[in-house]
């Protein structure tokens, strides 16, 4: 999610981005559960799966100050709350968690369902980040983002991958995007399926991004760094390059995002 510019669809230019046109697959033959919070004892998040991020926002010129308390479970689901309220020079409050200290995994099926804010200036992500990063830092490694979604374009979300050769700071991001269908703040299912060949991203069953580099690329991290474990991020920014481009909504405030579940599935041993 970080450092974000204009993300350009590079389908064309891509070894081996496969049309998105096919279906969901569901859980293939031989996974199993690996990770789940179904969010269902309200109070904080279960910090055995969870580290919620204390501090003002480091990335992308964001307004927000990252809180334990902007985040609870509550009737079933996570509430991610952000807030228009001042904390040590930042105009706003909102709450990021991650699972690097409790939970990564490398290949394997990804599902969210969850309802994402529509407020102007309201930046929400579900992502993965490496937890491996032999391969250098920020982008040398990789980046997974499995949804995102700006409020300024509350009709839309987008999956985007980064790598050393294929990233936003080049304006070639691997990315895509779908329309959300229903109401605004609606729930819907995101799926990510990853495996030694490749990355597809769905939203409510409809392929959102493929890529697939030709098998001879498949050992050259600065096309495919995501052969090593990664860890869930959650959270929901305020403003910053993207989701700040055409400014803030006071009046809008408080925003919530909201999670229903979280589950990983990966392949099963023999």
């Amino acid at each position: 999610m970080r450092l974000i510019s204009i993300l350009v669809a590079v389908f064309l230019l891509l070894p081996c981005m496969a049309c998105a046109e096919d279906g969901d697959p569901g859980i293939p033959e031989g996974y199993v559960l690996a990770f789940s919070d179904e969010f269902s004892r309200d109070g904080p998040p279960d910090p055995s799966h969870w580290t919620l991020e204390e501090g003002p926002a480091r990335y992308n010129e964001e307004k927000e100050y990252y809180s334990a308390e902007n985040a609870w479970v509550e009737d079933g689901h996570l509430v991610i709350e952000a807030r228009l309220e001042e904390r040590e020079g930042m105009d706003y409050t909102s709450a990021r968690m991650n699972t690097q200290e409790q939970f990564s995994f490398c290949y394997g099926r990804l599902e969210v369902r969850a309802s994402l804010p529509v407020g102007r200036g309201a930046w929400s992500a579900i992502w993965l980040l490496p937890s491996d990063t032999r391969y250098g830092g920020y982008l040398k490694s990789g980046e997974i983002d499995l949804v995102e979604h700006v409020g300024y374009d509350p009709e839309k979300v987008h999956s985007t991958l980064h790598t050393e050769r294929y990233n936003s700071l080049r304006n070639n991001a691997i990315t895509g995007s779908v329309a959300l269908n229903g109401e605004p703040g609606a729930f819907h299912d995101y799926v990510l399926m990853w495996d030694p060949e490749g990355i597809e991203t769905y939203m409510d069953g409809e392929r959102v991004l493929s890529y697939r580099p030709e098998s001879d690329l498949l050992d050259d991290s600065d096309v495919w760094p995501f052969n090593v474990p990664f860890h869930l991020v959650v959270n929901l920014a305020i403003g910053g390059s993207w989701g700040g481009r055409h400014g803030i909504d006071d009046d809008a405030f408080p925003q919530r995002m909201l999670v229903d579940f979280i589950r990983v599935y990966i392949p099963g041993g023999d």
